[in-house]
């Protein structure tokens, strides 16, 4: 048979198939290109979504602590509050052991430390500090203490409220005789003749007039219940470290015109008293020399008090201090712990 008359193959057929075998190949790779890439993208998207739910949940607990550190910023509002209202009362000032009446973290530092200082197996404790220069105030133990010769510092007050009156009974130039004695060298008669010229001869009333200023100016703490060196039979003499510290720092502020005279008069002419001082054994015996004092001490059998303004100091940062203790076991070394205690409260600020 001749070769040209054999059927012819399929060439066309066989071409249709190997394109379609390429075209399923290359689908198939397609597809799993398409398919590895899909598992990629879903990996990603569940890692944004866990991603996602780990922000939401810092997201809450942080919306939660915001939450309460706003009700812990309430609390103390309303316990600050609550203290600010209570802080005239007695049983106010003896609740608190220590306190600042701002934000001083240098005040709260000092009086942690001033607070190891104290000593502990002689009497009852209570110190007042302030810096002058900031007017950031601290107690530690604030309460109601036996007062001894610092109430001739209300006494004093007492008298210069009614200045006027009292001098024209009986002369300006003897009373502040009596003044000066009573403060500088802390005279018990002078004080007693000062307090019945305040009740115009009557010494019940002339106490009634001492506790009058205390209350009219805000020493809230302080009472005068008998005379000096008189049994205290009705009663004894109070204050606090508070109302003496607040006492000074009203001189002092109003001498530097900080604040106005009205807030305590004739306030420059108790400054000029109290520099005066004769008695230094307290609060200004360490203190470096050149740095001056105008101090009021006070002593009883177990008592050793003393409040001074220190001013002329190293760094210009004057400063009150105020101690009182009572209950005294040791009297010598309550005045010797009341230096060095007033010494290190000094080198806290100017050294």
């Amino acid at each position: 048979m001749d070769d040209n008359n054999q059927p012819k193959k399929p060439i066309f057929l066989y071409v249709v198939i190997i394109v379609l075998v390429i075209a399923l190949a290359g689908l198939g790779a397609l597809s799993f290109f398409s398919l590895s890439h899909l598992a990629s993208l879903q990996k990603k998207v569940q890692t944004l979504s866990d991603t996602v739910t780990e922000i939401s949940d810092s997201a809450n607990t942080l919306i939660s602590q915001a939450d309460q550190l706003d009700q812990l910023k309430e609390q103390e509002k309303q316990q600050q509050t609550t203290e600010n209202e209570g802080s005239g009362s007695n049983e106010s000032s003896a609740v608190n052991e220590s306190f600042t009446d701002n934000s001083d973290s240098s005040m709260d530092s000092l009086l942690s430390q001033v607070k190891t200082l104290l000593p502990q197996d002689n009497g009852t404790w209570s110190v007042y500090v302030c810096n002058l220069l900031k007017d950031s105030n601290g107690v530690i133990n604030n309460t109601p203490m036996q007062a001894a010769s610092l109430i001739k510092l209300y006494i004093m007050g007492a008298v210069y409220d009614n200045y006027d009156a009292i001098s024209q009974s009986h002369g300006g130039d003897t009373v502040d005789s009596n003044i000066s004695s009573m403060i500088t060298a802390s005279d018990n008669d002078a004080a007693n003749t000062l307090v019945n010229w305040l009740g115009n001869g009557d010494n019940s009333a002339g106490m009634q007039k001492v506790n009058e200023f205390c209350q009219k100016y805000g020493f809230n703490d302080t009472q005068m219940n008998r005379l000096l060196l008189a049994d205290n039979s009705n009663g004894d003499n109070y204050t606090s470290a508070k109302d003496c510290g607040i006492f000074l720092k009203k001189i002092y502020q109003i001498s530097k015109g900080i604040i106005d005279s009205s807030s305590l008069p004739n306030a420059e002419a108790m400054y000029y008293h109290l520099k005066m001082q004769q008695r230094k054994n307290k609060i200004p015996a360490d203190l470096p020399e050149g740095v001056q004092t105008a101090n009021k001490t006070g002593e009883l059998d177990t008592v050793e008090n003393d409040a001074a303004i220190i001013y002329d100091t190293a760094k210009g940062i004057d400063l009150v201090i105020c101690f009182m203790s009572q209950d005294l076991t040791d009297t010598g070394a309550a005045q010797t712990a009341i230096a060095q205690d007033a010494r290190a409260i000094y080198g806290y600020y100017n050294e």
